[in-house]
C-alpha cells in the first residue's frame, strides 16, 4: 500500500511541476523580451562597436514582473559581457554616462516600448535601440510560440536615424 500511494503522489507532483513549467514558459515575458533585444542588438551591429554599458528602459505600463527583467538583465550581462544599468536616457547624462559633447558613446540604450499579444502564441514586441550621434533604430519583432519555445518569427525595422 505505501508503494502505490508514493508511486501515486510522485506521478501528482510530477505532473504539477510539469503543469508549471509549461505555463510559466509561455506566460512569463522574460524569454519574449530576451529574444526581442537580442534581435535587436544584432541588427544594424556598428551601433555595438565598443559598447562598454547596456541601459534598458522598460515601459512602466509593461506587464514586467521583477523575475523576469532579472533575468533579462542576466541574459544580457553573461551574453555581451557589459554592465546592465536601468536608466532612461535623462538619466544617463545625469550620472555621465552620456555626455552631449561627445560624439562616441560607451554604450547602448535599449527600450521595449510596446507589447502586443493576439493570442496566447503569438506577440509583437517593439524595440528600440540607441546610441546619440551615431544613430538608432526602433523595430516590430514578431514571436510565436512554438515547440514548447518562443521564436522570432520576423523583424521588421520602422524608424532608423
Amino acid at each position: 500500500m505505501y508503494v502505490v500511494l508514493s508511486v501515486v503522489v510522485v506521478f501528482l507532483i510530477s505532473a504539477c511541476a510539469n503543469g508549471v513549467t509549461d505555463s510559466d514558459s509561455r506566460n512569463g515575458l522574460a524569454e519574449p523580451y530576451r529574444l526581442a533585444l537580442d534581435e535587436l542588438i544584432s541588427t544594424d551591429t556598428a551601433l555595438n562597436d565598443g559598447m562598454e554599458f547596456i541601459s534598458l528602459d522598460f515601459d512602466e505600463q509593461l506587464p514586467l514582473e521583477d523575475s523576469d527583467k532579472q533575468s533579462i538583465e542576466e541574459y544580457l550581462q553573461s551574453r555581451y559581457n557589459v554592465k546592465i544599468y536601468h536608466l532612461t536616457y535623462e538619466q544617463l547624462v545625469a550620472q555621465g554616462l552620456y555626455y552631449a559633447s561627445d560624439t562616441k558613446r560607451k554604450g547602448i540604450l535599449l527600450s521595449i516600448e510596446k507589447q502586443e499579444q493576439s493570442d496566447q502564441n503569438n506577440m509583437t514586441i517593439e524595440v528600440s535601440k540607441y546610441r546619440s550621434n551615431e544613430g538608432g533604430l526602433t523595430a516590430k519583432v514578431t514571436l510565436a510560440y512554438q515547440q514548447d519555445q518562443w521564436k522570432v518569427v520576423n523583424s521588421t525595422p520602422t524608424k532608423e536615424s
